[in-house]
């Protein structure tokens, strides 16, 4: 069951290092404003998750009967999503989120309650006092222990590649290729951290700038400039002749073709013509650029199309949301469903329902 969060309830977190100490007061009060609590609920918590992560994230735990609540709340900077997330939890848990070729990056920042991460390679650990950049398309996931408070911030694919191309530019190295993680040391990146800190405040004031699209706009470019700068010593620099080549603007077609038109019956050749490019060309572009074919990226947009209306209970039985998505063959979107989500459509739509 749901409720709202009062202020009251939402106690001060003592023992956290520098430089988030400052960030807990805030971020309790934002969580009081705008989130709500499930309590000794592992079932409402994960539908909250997935409601929250638009389908994105699952909620696990080996045993529910040490679960005793979690809160999340969520507010808008620009094209950020800014989350306050907390479990009350003693035993084991752990998220796995899946981010399909059309990605945001996230920055997970603990405030309570270390944890560690894996996607694709060895579990890192991340303490309080730094922050986590996942930036790959993939499945990436989070295991802790225990009580955690977790601040998310995540930022617009679109934004990502106008600052990396600013970044590019304002440098004679060469352009910015992402690891899958990275882990960064906010003490060392101080201003990065007051500049967060700064937008935690100020949404949980009554008269938020940051709220106005505006200047959220402005606070996002920043932030993400903050970022790459902070990301310096992780990426790897192309060749310097490479950098008129970020994210051309055949791709930006080709991509919001795919997304107006993925319901209906596409081909690679379809979509081609759409972008106004050849065949090679788009594939050669989605290899280099979204290190997929033209075609899954298609197949990520429908999935992630038809987790949204299994979640938000929309489309009528998993059959019609198949072929609302463009899927013809129920078999082949329940196989490629449970390929990329871990589980079945009728055993998301159950866990919706409770």
């Amino acid at each position: 069951m749901e409720t709202r969060v009062e202020a009251a309830q939402v106690p001060v977190k003592a023992g956290i290092p520098a430089p988030v100490t400052g960030w807990v007061d805030a971020c309790a009060l934002l969580a009081a404003r705008t989130g709500a609590t499930v309590a000794a609920d592992q079932g409402g918590a994960r539908r909250r998750i997935l409601e929250m992560s638009r389908g994105r994230c699952t909620f696990d735990m080996a045993d529910p009967t040490k679960f005793h609540g979690f809160r999340g709340a969520e507010a808008r900077v620009g094209r950020m999503s800014v989350k306050v997330l907390s479990w009350d939890c003693e035993g084991p848990c752990e998220t796995s989120t899946w981010r399909n070729h059309d990605h945001h990056m996230a920055l997970h920042i603990p405030l309570r309650g270390a944890f560690e991460a894996r996607q694709g390679g060895e579990w890192i650990r991340v303490e309080p006092g730094s922050a986590l950049v996942v930036s790959a398309a993939g499945e990436s996931r989070r295991r802790w222990v225990g009580p955690s408070d977790l601040l998310n911030i995540m930022v617009d694919r679109d934004a990502l590649d106008q600052s990396v191309t600013r970044e590019a530019f304002a440098g004679p190295d060469g352009v910015l290729k992402f690891p899958e993680l990275t882990l960064i040391d906010l003490a060392e990146a101080s201003t990065l951290a007051r500049f967060v800190e700064m937008i935690i405040r100020d949404l949980e004031t009554d008269n938020s700038a940051f709220s106005d699209p505006a200047v959220g706009i402005e606070a996002e470019r920043v932030l993400l400039q903050l970022l790459l700068r902070s990301m310096r010593h992780e990426v790897e620099r192309r060749p310097i002749h490479e950098r008129y080549r970020i994210v051309p603007a055949y791709m930006r077609r080709a991509e919001r073709f795919i997304r107006e038109h993925h319901a209906e019956p596409l081909d690679i050749a379809a979509i081609a013509q759409g972008s106004g490019v050849s065949v090679r060309t788009l594939q050669y572009g989605f290899r280099k650029y979204r290190d997929a074919s033209p075609m899954a990226f298609l197949r990520d947009v429908r999935l992630s199309s038809a987790r949204r209306a299994l979640i938000d209970g929309r489309g009528g039985s998993i059959g019609v949301v198949a072929l609302a998505v463009g899927y013809p063959s129920k078999s082949q979107f329940a196989r490629d469903y449970r390929a990329a989500f871990g589980e079945s459509p009728t055993e998301t739509r159950r866990a919706m329902r409770g």
